[in-house]
């Protein structure tokens, strides 16, 4: 009796193993796009009424349901996380587009506060505009020097210094580096969701994080680049007294140090 159980059960595992290994092979025929009729095996419940409800007769599942329907309808966990990714992505591509208008309107800002420092600016026998230095020394736009002789000529009342429209020059370059900046995330967004909506070939679970993570960072780099866009709309929005004498831009003061 021992031995006629022992071959029963020799045999019960080797049509085991033999139905494992044709299982395997199903599977990867049906991801690898070959319909063998029996896809549905493989599946959880939900996947198994999405496939029915492909078509009446029941008939070519495979190339209704993709690698990634597969995925997502077989691994819950994988869904939730394939999920929550997209939409974050979504998330972050508005928050990018919003960056850009509010750099936008903040180069809209620094632009007019240019044309209005100029307008008070005095302008020279030969076009050029200039400002008068708290050295006592007269400067144009390119900060070269005005000849003393004919700054000597010029009443200079209520014109601002050079560093009221250095400052505004420089915070207009950095506003094209943020704006360049911000289309580069959106171009890596872009990317990151084309790789995620690929339906054939799916991204793996750690790739998926990895990308979620990458968004993150780009996100919080967003809002790193929209507080200093803010900081510098607003240091030109409303301009005071005090400003027009001499704005806090101590980068500018140091590289021309005009009180010298």
């Amino acid at each position: 009796m021992a031995d006629y159980l022992g071959e029963f059960n020799e045999i019960v595992r080797a049509q085991n193993e033999r139905a494992r290994q044709q299982d395997i092979a199903d599977l990867n025929a049906e991801i690898g796009g070959y319909d063998n009729g029996r896809m549905k095996r493989f599946l959880s419940p939900e996947a198994r009424d999405a496939a029915r409800g492909n078509g009446r007769s029941g008939n070519k599942h495979s190339s209704a349901l993709s690698a990634l329907d597969i995925l997502l309808l077989s691994d819950p966990e994988y869904a939730q996380l394939y999920k929550a990714t997209v939409s974050e992505n979504r998330q972050a591509q508005v928050a990018v587009t919003d960056l850009q208008d509010h750099i936008a309107r903040a180069m809209k800002t620094v632009e007019t506060r240019i044309n209005q420092v100029l307008d008070k600016a005095v302008t020279l026998p030969d076009g050029r505009k200039a400002f008068m230095g708290k050295d006592g020394k007269a400067y144009t736009t390119d900060m070269e020097l005005v000849d003393p002789a004919l700054a000597e000529g010029i009443d200079w009342t209520d014109t601002p210094p050079p560093e009221t429209y250095l400052s505004l020059i420089e915070d207009r370059e950095r506003l094209k580096e943020l704006q360049g900046e911000s289309e580069q995330h959106g171009l890596r967004l872009g990317e990151i969701l084309d790789c995620l909506e690929s339906r054939d070939d799916p991204a793996a679970k750690d790739e998926v994080q990895s990308l979620r993570d990458e968004q993150d960072d780009i996100v919080d780099r967003v809002k790193e680049m929209a507080g200093e866009t803010h900081a510098i709309a607003t240091r030109h929005e409303a301009p005071t007294a005090s400003t027009e004498q001499a704005p806090d831009q101590p980068l500018i003061a140091t590289k021309f140090d005009f009180g010298s």
